[in-house]
Parts: structure tokens; C-alpha cells; sequence
């Protein structure tokens, strides 16, 4: 679920995005799978139909177990986005890896998910680092590593600085969040495709 003011309006990127509904300062938490969010183990997942599937390539996030977690909104995909993926021992979360004002469109990098079929698509984001292609079994150069990794760490850095809805929420899972968090005295990442918060 999303943890801070949202809006979905007209994208220039594709279709309809998320749009901030307010001030989004770097190292908030932006999302969690909250206990209300869709999971859809992977035996529901491969006995659905192909029309239902196409929901899920559309809105979902597959994990490596195969199992499904729908999001409520689709997020549009950047090469310079201003959310990344997180995960915090275990658990997923996006955060603010730059600030995002109101009425700009919060954006991700596809080339984070994890996927365990291939998968490509032409990119519209039009940024000037935009990289044409993004997807599943496509290389993802060591420049762009970098920067996911850099991006992340500065926002890790910012996150008992800034307001976060996320630990005054009463939900399980963001009550396991907000505790994996704060038992990181001395937070780093592990530097790869799928960053880590770690002690």
C-alpha cells in the first residue's frame, strides 16, 4: 500500500501513472505490501487464466518463489526514477531515492523486479539516461548498478530523518518493517540487483 498522498492522472511516460500528492522528501517509504495488498501464491497464479495473467505481468511484482503481489496502482517505468526497491531483511518496500515534489509522477526502474520468465519492452521514459530497453534477461550495465546502488544508499542514509508514515502504522507487516528498520544501527546496502538493507 502506499504510505503517502497519491494521485493517478494522464502520464506522458504511458497510459495513466502515480502522481505525489504531496512533498516526497529522499529516504521516505513510500510503499510496503500492507496485510489489505493482493498476494497470489504460485499455484492460484499458474491455474489463472491468460487474461487474469496479463493483470498480474501489468500491476504485479513476481518474488522468487513464484508467488504474485498485485499493487494498486501501476507505476510507470524510468531510467532516472525517483523510487527504487528495497528490500529489508526479507521484506519489500519502495523508497524516495530523490525528492519528489506534488504533482510529480513517482516513477520505478523495471530493471529492478525479479522474474523468472524473460521479458522486454521499449522504454518511453525519455530521459536523457534512458537506456531504450529495460526488462527480464536483459544485461543491465555496470553505470546503471552503480547509480541504483548510490541512489539507494543516500536515501538509506535519510531515513530517521525525514517523517515516515510507515512506523506509526498499526499493520503487521509495517509493524515488521518499521523493526527490521530500526534494529539497523549502522545501515548498508549489499550491492546488487535486488539491494538489501543490512546491519
Amino acid at each position: 500500500m502506499y504510505i503517502v498522498r497519491i494521485l493517478k492522472a494522464k502520464s506522458k511516460i504511458e497510459g495513466y501513472g502515480v502522481f505525489a500528492g504531496e512533498y516526497i522528501p529522499k529516504g521516505t517509504i513510500v510503499f510496503f505490501y500492507g496485510k489489505g495488498d493482493s498476494f497470489v501464491p504460485k499455484e492460484r497464479f499458474q491455474s489463472s487464466s491468460e487474461d487474469e495473467k496479463e493483470l498480474f505481468y501489468k500491476y504485479g511484482v513476481e518474488d522468487e518463489a513464484g508467488n504474485w503481489l498485485v499493487k494498486e496502482d501501476d507505476i510507470n517505468h524510468s531510467c532516472d526514477s525517483n523510487i527504487l526497491s528495497l528490500f529489508v531483511d526479507g521484506i519489500y518496500c519502495d523508497i524516495a531515492v530523490k525528492d519528489i515534489n506534488p504533482g510529480e509522477e513517482m516513477t520505478i526502474d523495471y530493471g529492478l523486479f525479479y522474474s523468472s520468465f524473460p521479458w522486454s519492452e521499449e522504454c518511453r521514459c525519455n530521459s536523457p539516461i534512458c537506456r531504450k530497453i529495460f526488462g527480464s534477461g536483459w544485461g543491465v550495465n555496470r553505470e546503471t548498478q552503480d547509480m541504483w546502488h548510490s541512489r539507494i544508499l543516500e536515501a538509506v542514509a535519510r531515513i530517521f530523518e525525514v517523517k515516515q508514515n510507515l512506523f506509526s502504522l498499526e499493520d503487521e507487516n509495517a509493524r515488521a518493517l518499521t523493526t527490521a528498520m530500526k534494529s539497523k544501527r549502522n545501515p548498508k546496502i549489499f550491492p546488487y540487483v535486488k539491494f538489501s538493507l543490512i546491519s
